[in-house]
């Protein structure tokens, strides 16, 4: 081929690539929309998606030629409802149910049993709004293969659900893993994971899990509500140290659930990113986790919901809940002391599909329906370190919204009526 053939060739290509059919996009017609909480909402606009991320957000509403949309372009017609991100929710339990017998499901549910549970509860939760959430296990092998499962599923577009982060199993010390005993054969068989004793050990547990495939690493400070004896630091000090600084080393953000001052304080002074659950801080709990610059996670609703239950009963577990109910929830001095929130349910104790009931707490403690918007969407993105790219709906972002047709600013009890959820630029009507 000539010089002046091979030019004109190449001009030819290159006016047949300009010509190309524009991509399919998908846009979403918002009548009012909040597209950063904190900031005013906008009536009128339009959500541009492609490939699942938010390139524009413009004024009025834009067909798909204006948007620059080719064959194949999706309209959502949202017009006349109030859109808003993805609500995220870092402490669901996606394979438990609250039904009796659930002990025993742990030995006789294999990990495909888990996984369609899972998968049910999972599609409750999306529907529900929450488009991001992080599952704290329950440190059995079973519960891990699950949720790696469906997590993988949903990313691969083959189950419905929100985005799953995952820690695998908490980590824990011999004897404080939160599992249901059994006799010794049977609990050896079923015996929990991630297990360490001594900072080599919880060093190595950190890797396991990550190998595993944990997004995010999360372990116990103190023992359980359920424990007769409420163990205050089930960690040493430097094992927790072990804990942080190898997840941080392995760019894994860090949780820690627990109950009691003790504990609660060790872990920030270890460096958590997360501090989860603490009914019973203290005043130094305030001081560290602003020092630390740490997000408190707390479970107002699960309280509620677990008072409810046990309103006659006199195990340990029930009187301890008894006597959070009989002062003021440590989110709301949390609150006065200015310490970041972030959103999370315990769904599981919670029942799937009411992971909304924490927003309407967070407005009974003093928080505004904003605020409270802003801890489930913001905020919690910031704890995980996910601001880049959820919690907001703004250019570069996963285009994860909802949609529901009351005004959660004035009303935030219609975040529990959502009637359109989308996942990167997959959405669902809700009924």
């Amino acid at each position: 081929m000539t010089g002046r053939r091979l030019a004109l060739a190449l001009i030819l290509a290159a006016a047949c690539a300009s010509a190309s059919p524009a991509e399919p996009l998908v846009v979403v017609h918002a009548g009012m929309l909040l597209a950063v909480p904190g900031t005013a909402p906008q009536a009128r606009q339009t959500i541009i998606v492609r490939d699942g991320r938010i390139v524009a957000v413009r004024a009025g509403f834009l067909t798909p030629a204006q948007a620059g949309g080719g064959d194949g372009s999706e309209i959502v017609d949202l017009s006349d409802q109030f859109v808003l991100p993805g609500l995220i929710d870092l402490h669901v339990h996606l394979t438990t149910e609250i039904e009796a017998g659930e002990a025993l499901r742990a030995v006789t549910r294999t990990a495909a049993d888990l996984a369609l549970a899972a998968r049910h509860h999972a599609r409750a939760t999306f529907i529900a709004g929450f488009t991001t959430v992080l599952d704290l296990g329950t440190a059995r092998q079973a519960h891990e293969e699950a949720i790696f499962a469906l997590r993988d599923a949903i990313s691969a577009g083959s189950a419905v659900g929100p985005r799953i982060l995952a820690v695998g199993s908490p980590i824990s010390p011999t004897g404080s893993s939160r599992t249901d005993h059994f006799v010794t054969d049977v609990e050896a068989a079923v015996e929990p994971q991630a297990v360490c004793d001594g900072a080599d050990s919880c060093a190595r547990a950190v890797r396991e899990q990550v190998r595993r495939g944990a997004d995010v690493i999360n372990f116990y400070d103190s023992g359980s509500l359920r424990d007769v004896d409420l163990a205050e630091q089930v960690f040493t000090d430097a094992e927790m140290r072990a804990i942080v600084e190898t997840a941080h080393a392995l760019s894994r953000k860090v949780i820690a659930d627990g109950h009691t001052a003790a504990g609660i304080n060790a872990a920030l002074r270890a460096g958590v990113d997360v501090l989860d659950t603490a009914p019973w801080p203290d005043e130094t709990t305030w001081a560290l986790l602003k020092e630390r610059k740490a997000f408190f996670e707390p479970h107002m609703h699960a309280f509620v919901i677990a008072a409810g239950f046990g309103a006659q009963s006199s195990s340990p577990a029930a009187l301890r809940v008894r006597e959070v109910m009989s002062k003021p929830f440590s989110a709301q001095v949390a609150q006065q002391h200015g310490v970041p929130l972030a959103y999370g349910s315990d769904t599981g104790i919670v029942q799937h599909g009411d992971n909304g009931g924490d927003l309407a707490e967070l407005v009974h403690i003093g928080l505004t329906p904003m605020q409270a918007i802003e801890v489930a969407t913001i905020k919690s993105a910031a704890a995980i370190g996910w601001s880049g790219e959820i919690g907001t709906l703004e250019v570069g972002k996963r285009g994860d919204l909802i949609a529901t047709r009351g005004n959660p600013l004035t009303d935030i009890g219609a975040l529990q009526r959502i009637d359109y959820v989308m996942r990167e630029g997959h959405g669902l009507k809700t009924h």
